[in-house]
């Protein structure tokens, strides 16, 4: 299943003072971790945080110390919420304790504050946990969390300033150290996860216009018929949120997403998944589409998510054994364990 890294756009204005790549993948699967749990202590297990944050070093001594650092850097992490004029700072998370004989990790978020990663309803970011730690460079890292908080748009331009504040930039670096060291390697990791993706250097006007003042992100907004699920703004607050697509009526979803059929359409959903035989409730082919659809996201596979649904009832139809043929459904949508599907290289 996907693992959808989900928090509150304040956290991307929080510069991650001297976090190496390392060590953001580390923060972030924390982050995951503790996404919708209302909790403000968890308990973490080494092999698990291995995992999560595509951990590959093998050396204990290494990954202990590497969870020390970053553990060290989270308890100084201050997070400003506010304005210019009334504004709060606070540190997001207030303890930590590492056992390594047991090898686990146990972390403690600010109980007054801890809904910056929990209580998400307006106004977040959600990105690819898989996709954050295959990136290299930590500016990468950065720039592809900071695009996705403004993936409906496709479009994000920031203050020189301000960018090199976010980013961590050295002062030292002039704007070629700028353009090799931070720019390139955004430009050479970002273009698989951001389609068309520009990145224009604006300069000032009249006697400023030898400096540059803004850097400015161009790409095409993310299609959401993927995820399942459509983000809009609200006209009067300004905030984002979420519908699911199982929610929408038929016309809003010709109108969102001419190219699909309706998929509030329950019956003419099962025909094109073939399973216009079985006996599922509604809420039952709803999860069975969404099921689907995250593998084929997962995956990245090129497949028509009907047609990979009709091929796993086809497979879960021929064994007459199964006493429950919509829980083998669901698991076999999931894992895809059956080698018949593999032989036609599914999700090449």
């Amino acid at each position: 299943m996907s693992k959808i890294v989900k928090y509150k756009d304040e956290l991307n204005a929080v510069p991650l003072r001297s976090f190496n790549s390392k060590e953001l993948d580390l923060f972030f699967a924390i982050c995951y971790k503790m996404k919708n749990k209302d909790l403000n202590k968890i308990t973490s297990s080494f092999e698990d945080l291995r995992e999560l944050s595509n951990y590959k070093y093998t050396a204990y001594d290494r990954f202990v110390k590497d969870i020390e650092g970053v553990y060290d850097k989270l308890l100084n992490l201050n997070i400003k919420i506010g304005t210019t004029t009334k504004f709060t700072k606070f540190v997001l998370f207030t303890e930590y304790s590492v056992d390594t004989e047991e090898e686990t990790v146990i972390i403690q978020t600010n109980e007054k504050f801890k809904y910056i990663l929990n209580q998400i309803k307006g106004n977040f970011t959600q990105f690819e946990l898989v996709e954050f730690t295959n990136l290299s460079s930590s500016y990468s890292k950065t720039a592809y969390r900071l695009l996705k908080q403004f993936r409906s748009t496709g479009y994000y331009i920031v203050k020189i300033n301000d960018f090199r504040e976010i980013f961590d930039i050295p002062e030292s670096y002039q704007m070629t150290n700028i353009d090799k060291r931070v720019l390139e390697p955004i430009k050479k990791e970002l273009p698989e996860y951001f389609k068309n993706l520009t990145i224009t250097k604006i300069r000032g006007k009249g006697k400023r216009k030898r400096s540059i003042e803004y850097i400015e992100f161009k790409f095409k907004p993310e299609d959401d018929v993927k995820y399942g699920k459509r983000t809009f703004r609200d006209k009067e607050t300004g905030e984002y949120y979420e519908r699911d697509i199982m929610d929408f009526t038929s016309e809003e979803v010709d109108k969102t997403f001419p190219e699909v059929n309706p998929l509030s359409d329950n019956i003419k959903l099962k025909k094109q998944m073939g399973l216009a035989k079985e006996k599922y409730t509604e809420k039952q082919i709803n999860n069975i589409y969404q099921v689907a659809m995250e593998k084929i996201f997962e995956t990245k596979s090129k497949m028509d998510v009907f047609e990979y649904i009709r091929l796993n009832n086809e497979f879960v139809s021929d064994k007459k054994d199964v006493k429950n043929k919509y829980n083998y459904l669901v698991k076999a949508l999931e894992e895809d364990y059956d080698n018949k599907l593999n032989q036609i290289d599914l999700f090449e």
